[in-house]
């Protein structure tokens, strides 16, 4: 099978000049990064992610900077909607034509067709580029900054879900992930069905993909249980069990996340975490346990794997930026 196009710009350790111009490359076709003051170095970051079919969804981290996007880069570059999680972080500013403010757990939601001018601060972000084209008739009208608390959670989950599965995702597997998330994002910010938005029959399996993001969230608590999770996504108990029914179980799919999570990380050239403190971090009771959890699922040792990860990114650690910037008109175009 064939995997997915990377787009890899990782910056650490670099001198800071080659890793400031590295980093203007990658978010020029967006925005003119800025320095906060004329006494502060050249903004720096890096990103990694892949080309899903029509869209594009990476995990960035930048230091504090200031981003600008005025009508001669609006006029120039391709017309996107940026929605952009901040797992850390944040940001003030103006984007979609308002004043807004993000701080951590919150998604951006940035019409690039709009000028933006923000403050933020050092994060660590998951970003989702999705054209305008293929949100017709829903990005044609200005789209909110930011959503209501509730819908925020279930877009939130989604873009950690899309992310951790772009890592490992393959070509066959594209068209009907893409569709997905078009259709969840065109359920997600219909005005008319805000009122009933988490029953629609769109979002209808995103109250699994919410149980998901409640499971990462509390991976590592020791109270994490079935009640503990239904009463997180407001489902009955007896409902969390029929929609993990199919899956095995609930538990078993706990465990099973907890395994794909160490080995999305593991996929992630920007993870730096040692395997014991993943092993901690993902919930499991120790590093015996875990070693043999994730050997017996993947059929390879974790150290094995994080190895030939990293063999990968040390062949390949940059992705030339002719790449990225001939993929920013095609998105949405075919």
């Amino acid at each position: 099978m064939t995997s997915l196009h990377r787009l890899d710009y990782l910056t650490t350790g670099l001198p800071h000049a080659e890793a400031a111009e590295i980093w203007r490359g990658v978010v020029g076709p967006l925005f003119e990064p800025r320095a906060f003051h004329p006494d502060q170095r050249s903004p720096t970051g890096s990103a990694s992610g892949a080309v899903i079919g029509d869209i594009m969804v990476a995990r960035v981290v930048f230091c504090a900077q200031s981003y600008r996007r005025d009508r001669d880069l609006i006029a120039r570059t391709p017309d996107h909607i940026l929605f952009h999680l901040y797992n850390v972080g944040g940001f003030n500013g103006l984007i979609s034509g308002r004043q807004t403010t993000i701080w951590s757990s919150q998604v951006a939601i940035i019409d690039l067709a709009q000028e933006v001018d923000t403050l933020a601060a050092s994060s660590d972000t998951v970003a989702l580029i999705v054209p305008r084209v293929l949100l017709r008739g829903l990005a044609d009208n200005p789209l909110p900054p930011r959503l209501d608390p509730g819908r925020n959670r279930l877009l939130a989950a989604h873009l950690i879900a899309l992310r951790e599965r772009s890592t490992l995702l393959e070509e066959p597997d594209v068209e009907e992930v893409v569709t997905q998330t078009l259709d969840f994002l065109r359920a997600l910010l219909d005005p008319s069905r805000a009122e009933e938005i988490v029953e629609t029959p769109a979002l209808a399996t995103t109250h699994l993909a919410l149980a998901e993001q409640t499971i990462r969230t509390h991976l590592a608590s020791p109270d994490l249980s079935p009640e503990m999770i239904a009463s997180e996504i407001g489902v009955s108990r007896a409902t969390l069990y029929r929609m993990f029914a199919p899956y095995g179980g609930i538990m078993r799919s706990v465990q099973e996340r907890r395994l794909l999570a160490v080995r999305a990380a593991l996929s992630d050239p920007l993870e730096t975490r040692r395997l014991s403190r993943l092993a901690a971090d993902f919930g499991f009771r120790g590093k015996v346990h875990f070693s043999r959890s994730f050997r017996a699922q993947f059929g390879i040792t974790a150290s094995e794997f994080r190895a030939e990860q990293v063999a990968l990114a040390q062949k390949d650690a940059r992705t030339d930026l002719e790449v990225l910037h001939d993929w920013w008109p095609r998105l949405g175009s075919r």
